[in-house]
This record gives structure tokens, C-alpha cells and sequence, in this order.
């Protein structure tokens, strides 16, 4: 594979959730030598409130007590440009898929609701820790990081790699 692979996560306003799989998922690709240099993750919401704004400082203190230095990229709009440019886009919930889908014009992107990496077909939304405190932010960083660990075990085994779990 010599092509690199752009991965997206959405959600609504992309400062909780999404960047908090951003910057879970670049984690785990950077820490795995078959996936390093291979898989571009970013991160945007379907609404544009928040554009040009860092994470949620409670979603960076759920990265700090996990030990996780990196920073996400600041908040951008899930446009249909944006969306286009991905191979895989990954929602929070079933809403956010569906305004994905309505946005997208290219055929080849693929659309995955988080939760059915751990949960196939069970359609479960990612829980918005947005008004809750910070055991929700860790909550919602747990299963953001089980969600990783499975997807990037997949993708190495589709590549012929094994498997690797954190």
C-alpha cells in the first residue's frame, strides 16, 4: 500500500468527541510501524460553531489524566470538501452519519458509526460528554480508545500485518 489512508472523525461542534478520537487514533497509528505514515486522522463537526478552536479543555484534562501529550488540530466545519477528501469518516452518532452522507459526493468514502467497531450492527451512539463532567470525558475516551484499538487491529490484519492491540 503506498497510498495514504485519510481518516475522519465527526461530531457535532469537534470539540469533544471527534478530536478526542483524533488525536486517540493518531496515538495508536504513531505507536504501530505498520500503520505509521500510512493513515492521516483529522477531525471536523457538522455544525460550524466552534471553527478555528481548540478542544474543550476537559476533553484535553480526559487526554492529560490518560497521559496523552499530543494536541488535536483546531475545530473545522465538515463541509463536503472536507468530507470528499476522506477515505473513511468515522461518526458519533446516527445523526451525524446521516448529515454526512447528505454532504458527501464521493462514492468511495466510507461512513462508520464508532460504536459499531465494537458493536456491529448495534447502531449505538457515541454518548456527548459535552454537559456531563469529567467521568463522562473519561467515559467517552475509554470507548474512543477500545474503538481505536479494534479498528487499527483490523486494518492491520487487512494489510496482512497481525494483529496489534495497546
Amino acid at each position: 500500500m503506498t497510498d495514504i489512508l485519510r481518516v475522519a472523525m465527526v461530531c457535532t461542534g469537534n470539540i469533544c468527541r471527534s478530536p478526542l478520537g483524533e488525536v486517540i487514533f493518531q496515538e495508536l497509528i504513531e505507536a504501530d510501524e505498520v500503520l505509521r505514515g500510512r493513515i492521516v486522522v483529522s477531525s471536523a463537526g457538522t455544525a460550524n460553531w466552534h471553527v478555528g478552536k481548540k478542544m474543550d479543555p476537559r476533553a484535553r484534562k480526559a487526554l492529560d489524566r490518560a497521559g496523552v501529550v499530543r494536541s488535536g488540530t483546531p475545530a473545522q466545519f465538515a463541509s463536503g470538501t472536507y468530507l470528499d477528501g476522506h477515505d473513511i469518516v468515522f461518526v458519533m452518532t446516527r445523526e451525524h452519519r446521516t448529515d454526512v452522507e447528505r454532504r458527501l459526493s464521493n462514492p468511495h468514502t466510507k461512513v462508520v458509526l464508532v460504536r459499531n467497531i465494537l458493536d456491529p450492527g448495534c447502531e449505538l451512539d457515541v454518548h456527548d460528554p459535552y454537559y456531563g463532567d469529567d467521568a463522562d470525558f473519561d467515559e467517552c475516551l475509554q470507548l474512543l480508545t477500545a474503538a481505536g484499538q479494534r479498528w487499527t487491529s483490523e486494518f492491520r490484519q487487512q494489510l496482512g500485518a497481525g494483529s496489534y492491540e495497546a
